[in-house]
């Protein structure tokens, strides 16, 4: 087994495409619990960082811990806590459709949303301040978005985008659209929808055509920094680099002979993977050691994050990005 199939491919970017449907109707939403603690945020978490998990513990980036009570599948951070999908058995792909989404803060038991949701169908503002749902029925052909201010609890509602009346079969359009959220910002989010790709106010819920303008949030390039002044350049061997236009190539000191790189964590961290071991150029071994890493650009300082050798770990869901690195030791082929 190579690490292309395995460390690097657990962690290069994919998008999951939306392939069936979430729980709620565009036009017979759930009812949601409006006292629930998740709806109105008191004492916001950290959002800024690297967040990870591993089983059923989340770690914020400033050291807080949060159980969920149940071995995560995905996760999100925002509000007092972190919205997450529960793991069904072994089943860990990264990609689902109509799975609950559950919320836990620091010290409290985990508490079911009431919402159902999409890999590509569910994000959180950098800032933690919103929840955007895509909720699409595929058993009527509809969609509509879904808006949650986690700190004054107030829920939005748009259809801007989702008319159907002139499409003469909403459901197969639907499934043949592949709606998904692209992108979010503290304002805005993006999403691919029934009339093509939208953006949303995430105050007032207010939706405007995205004609031949990028999507707000979504990454141009995934493997380049946030920024755009660096790039990861992935290459044979498991030796990744960063590079940029005005500087030599930054080789990452990662301590081993071998790594990757796959997703950047803001303008100057990246994010990665540490393998250590006898393993040689590609290939992945049971003898070898992955662990999860972020290093600095351009000092090329790398910084083992503790807890993560031999673990499943899910970083947060990201429009474009999958959060899901397969650090557990391989089998002997």
């Amino acid at each position: 087994m190579t690490a292309r199939g395995t460390a690097r491919g657990a962690a290069a970017l994919a998008l999951a495409v939306l392939a069936g449907a979430m729980a709620g109707c565009a036009g017979d939403e759930p009812a949601l619990d409006d006292s629930a603690a998740w709806r109105t945020s008191r004492a916001p978490v950290a959002t800024e960082g690297l967040a990870w998990a591993a089983g059923s513990t989340v770690h914020l980036a400033d050291g807080t811990t949060v159980d969920t009570g149940t071995p995560v599948r995905a996760f999100l951070v925002g509000g007092d806590g972190v919205f997450f999908v529960p793991a069904e058995g072994d089943d860990d792909d990264v990609t689902f459709t109509d799975a609950p989404l559950w919320f836990a803060a620091p010290g409290s038991e985990a508490e079911d949303t009431g919402l159902s949701v999409a890999g590509t169908g569910v994000a959180v503002s950098p800032d933690g301040g919103a929840l955007a749902v895509l909720d699409a029925d595929t058993d009527e052909g509809s969609a509509v978005m879904r808006l949650f201010d986690l700190s004054s609890g107030k829920e939005t509602t748009s259809e801007d985008g989702m008319d159907t009346s002139g499409i003469d079969d909403p459901v197969d359009h639907l499934l043949e659209a592949e709606v998904e959220i692209l992108g979010i910002t503290d304002q805005e989010v993006a999403a691919r929808v029934v009339n093509g790709d939208w953006a949303y106010d995430l105050a007032t819920g207010e939706g405007r055509a995205l004609e031949g303008e990028e999507p707000p949030g979504a990454p141009a390039d995934p493997l380049a920094s946030p920024d755009d002044s660096w790039r990861i350049e992935q290459r044979d061997g498991l030796r990744d680099v960063v590079v940029a236009r005005s500087v030599d190539e930054v080789v990452p000191n990662t301590g081993t002979a071998r790594w990757t790189l796959s997703r950047w964590l803001d303008d100057t961290t990246v994010v990665g993977v540490a393998v250590d071991g006898p393993g040689d150029g590609d290939a992945v071994g049971p003898d070898d050691t992955l662990t999860l890493m972020t290093c600095d650009v351009p000092s090329g300082a790398c910084e083992l994050v503790g807890g993560t050798e031999g673990e499943l770990v899910h970083l947060p869901l990201h429009p474009g990005a999958t959060g899901r690195f397969d650090l557990r030791p391989r089998e002997a082929s």
